[in-house]
């Protein structure tokens, strides 16, 4: 069956281990005891279903072992399964992701660990060697976005592995609540592609890319023609222009974070306004402008 895949997917690597890249759909063949990698990028929904259900998360990572109500939950997120038993008004989902994860990953451990940040229990449901959901019911008390990232450094020293989380918000359970997982997945993979240095996104932080990538290429040649002519020359500039813009319009900030005097930075940002008539000390004109510098960047 696994020559078979190979010869339907050509793109697709062999390897020892799973590797943590969120790009690649890894499954195992049992008679080799190797894995294959699969670009989820080539696969359709139904084909990630179907590839799920041969092969689901037991017999990729034995040591990662499901409780019935997790199983539950995992059926209904990527098997579409019933949905399981539900105990709250409102629940969120926090997704991880764990990037250079070591085979000697000491996954229940690191699952007791996080359980002990929340004020109430929570159910971790891991959905490969890498990647899981959090579900955590809304009570008097939730973990904040603050909280979490302070534990992260804490994580990653212990378990030597480095790991990123999506926040949701609380929402009523409802029929698009597995659409909205997949969709919050989808967010925290093209988060990391832009930002792989960032340990936490929400909707707000992803927001932008997202846009992005639903932009037809036609249109982004288009749309940001003036600013790439203007920028595609000026490699400093543009990411002078797209540093200050993520750390909102902050000039200290991004000064700082440029190793650049604060005097140099203003100079460039009024260039750029000069250059472009565009004011990206305003909403619209930042936010038009970061994704013109995405643009320059994804080429």
């Amino acid at each position: 069956m696994f020559n078979q895949l190979l010869q339907i997917y050509p793109d697709a690597v062999i390897s020892s281990q799973p590797s943590a890249n969120p790009q690649l759909l890894w499954v195992k063949d049992s008679e080799t005891n190797s894995f294959i990698g699969i670009p989820i990028e080539r696969l359709s929904e139904g084909e990630i279903t179907l590839l799920n259900t041969l092969f689901p998360i037991d017999h990729t990572n034995p040591t990662l072992r499901l409780s019935p109500i997790a199983k539950e939950w995992r059926n209904y997120l990527i098997l579409d399964g019933p949905f399981p038993p539900f105990h709250s008004e409102n629940i969120r989902f926090i997704h991880y992701m764990i990037t250079n994860i070591r085979s000697d990953f000491q996954y229940d451990e690191w699952k007791e660990a996080v359980k002990s940040l929340f004020s109430n229990e929570v159910l971790i449901v891991p959905l490969s060697h890498h990647h899981g959901v959090i579900i955590e019911e809304e009570r008097n008390l939730a973990i904040t976005e603050t909280e979490l990232f302070s534990a992260i450094e804490a994580f990653e020293s212990d378990f030597f592995i480095k790991i990123h989380f999506f926040i949701s918000h609380f929402k009523a359970p409802h029929e698009n609540l597995r659409a909205l997982f997949k969709l919050e997945k989808k967010l925290l993979e093209l988060s990391l592609s832009e930002h792989p240095e960032e340990r936490i996104f929400t909707r707000e932080k992803s927001m932008p890319i997202y846009a992005y990538q639903n932009l037809l290429e036609k249109d982004r040649q288009i749309l940001f023609s003036d600013i790439h002519t203007i920028l595609a020359d000026d490699p400093e500039l543009s990411k002078t222009i797209k540093t200050y813009i993520e750390n909102q319009s902050n000039a200290t900030l991004t000064a700082k974070k440029l190793f650049m005097h604060r005097n140099s930075l203003q100079y460039r940002i009024d260039k750029f306004i000069e250059k472009t008539g565009i004011d990206i000390k305003s909403f619209h004109g930042a936010f038009f402008t970061y994704l013109a510098c995405l643009h320059i960047f994804d080429e």
